[in-house]
Order: C-alpha cells, then structure tokens, then sequence
C-alpha cells in the first residue's frame, strides 16, 4: 500500500472516530462509557423487578439498559445519535434482550409519567433540564439515579460522593 494511501486511511478513520466519539457535542452531551463499579452500584440502586418500567436516558451504547434489563424489567433507551441508537438496537437482537428497546430521538421528547426508575449519565445543562421535566411528569416514588452530576434542587435520597452516584425520589 502507497504511502499516501495509508496517510489518507488514517485522516479518514479518525475523522470517523471523532464523529463517533464526539457527536453528542451537538446535542449538549459527550458518549462517556460507565465503569464498571459504578453500573454495578447504579443498577442495585435501581433494585429493578419483572413489570417495571426503566428508561436510560442517553443510552449510548445501551451498557446500562442492557444490565437493566437482566432485572425482567421493561427498559427503554433514549438516544439522539443514530449511529448509536443503530448499534444498540442492533446488539438487543444480538442479545435476544427482547426486554429492551432503543428509541432514536431526544431524551427531553422522552414520557417519564409510566417511568419507576430513570437512569441518567448527563450533562449538568441536561440534568437540569431532566429535572424540571421529572417534577412536571413523573408520579411520585419514582426515582431518579444519576451519574457525575446532580439536579439542581433536588435533593437526593442517596449520594455517593466518592463515585459520583445520586439516587433522587419524586415526592409530591
């Protein structure tokens, strides 16, 4: 292979990676994979059963949604970038995980009134956005468990400052 071809082979796939990698930006929040102690400690939080109802809010890859749905419960994934709403809808037939679906459109389009548990690994701009959308929709002893960021005026139930884990419950 030709020096410049090679050259051109990788501009091209790191342009690809970046677009990957980075296309949240446009929508207010970077992809960030969940390590793997903290989707264990979220996930037991939840203390997810068979017939409720979960959403990952920005589910990437589906990584939290795909452990969510090992519970039995019904888990709905909400992601705005179609290549990854693409591959996860794509890996819940892969993993017969029929539990699971993947919706490609904007998590703040998302109906939180049936939701029990709503997982979120966002933005502080878009937790605050979940926030004032949770208290408007969402019925009470519902929760909320967030990742890095808090909302603002809420108060959690449950907070882990050392993982950055926020467990919320709609009260009134």
């Amino acid at each position: 292979m030709s020096p410049e071809l090679t050259i051109l082979l990788y501009v091209i796939g790191t342009f690809i990676l970046m677009i990957v990698l980075f296309n949240g930006l446009f929508y207010g929040a970077m992809y960030m994979a969940i390590p793997k102690r903290k989707l264990k400690k979220i996930i037991e939080l939840g203390n997810l059963k068979k017939g409720m109802t979960v959403l990952d809010l920005g589910c990437g890859y589906g990584r939290i949604m795909f452990e969510a749905a090992k519970s039995g419960a019904e888990v709905t994934g909400y992601e705005v970038d179609r290549a990854k709403a693409f591959w996860a809808n794509r890996q819940i037939i892969m993993k017969e995980a029929w539990n699971a679906t993947v919706v490609h459109d904007n998590l703040l389009h998302a109906d939180l009134s049936n939701a029990d548990v709503v997982y979120a690994y966002l933005s502080p701009p878009l937790m605050a956005k979940i926030g004032e959308k949770a208290r408007k929709e969402m019925k009470i002893g519902a929760r909320i468990i967030s990742v890095e960021h808090k909302i603002p005026n809420w108060t959690p139930i449950f907070s882990d400052e050392k993982e950055r884990i926020y467990m919320y419950e709609k009260r009134t």
